[in-house]
């Protein structure tokens, strides 16, 4: 059994992240990609997730957004072996009481941990929270999430992003086992939208699977 943590910064995709990867579970989609291989999803629970608004602009159109105040949580289970697997999503206001000891809980119990950043804020920001979290494994996984909101060079942008990244965690003694370029959302225009929707669900699969 692993039990993987999705850890970031507030909108970083986490909770997105897990709502894809349940839908390819439902839909069969997961038995297509790279490496797939049938599973079943045995628990979902979203209720730690909470509305807000998004500012005075977004209610009066009625659009809200969420926030995760207790760490969401996906089981599922290879069919092949029976092997079940725990993936825990806390939210990332580390500034709320009950939400740092969400992620302080993760940090710990997880035997993988997934650092997931957003390509829509500076990196600055999102290692602020990282800088918070106090246990961490020598080894790491790290998700480069939102790749469709990088409008120009983004192969070039990508490959700066990952050394920056690499040398923050390097300075803390870990060590990136791999990274994954990701975008968890159906984006309306993002041509590439499918290829990587479908990493999103293989870092998922390879990192349970394949340990």
């Amino acid at each position: 059994m692993v039990n993987i943590g999705l850890l970031g910064d507030i909108s970083a995709g986490k909770t997105s992240i897990l709502r894809l990867f349940v839908k390819y579970l439902k839909v069969g989609d997961i038995e297509k990609i790279e490496g797939g291989k049938k599973c079943t999803i045995v628990k979902t629970d979203f209720s730690g997730e909470a509305t807000v608004p998004r500012g005075a602009k977004e209610d009066s159109l009625n659009q809200k957004e969420t926030k995760t105040i207790h760490p969401n949580r996906v089981v599922f289970r290879e069919d092949s072996s029976g092997k079940a697997h725990t993936i825990f999503a806390p939210g990332g206001d580390r500034a709320r009481s009950v939400i740092r000891m969400g992620i302080i809980t993760i940090s710990r119990i997880a035997t993988q941990i997934i650092a997931v950043f957003s390509c829509d804020r500076p990196l600055e920001k999102q290692f602020e929270f990282f800088r918070d979290v106090r246990f961490f494994p020598d080894n790491i996984f790290v998700c480069i999430n939102k790749i469709d909101l990088i409008e120009k060079d983004a192969e070039k942008k990508v490959e700066e992003a990952k050394t920056k990244i690499t040398d923050f965690f390097k300075q803390r003694k870990i060590t990136i086992k791999e990274f994954f370029i990701t975008c968890a959302e159906s984006v309306e225009g993002f041509e590439d939208v499918q290829t990587y929707n479908d990493r999103t669900a293989e870092m998922i699969l390879n990192i349970t699977t394949d340990i």
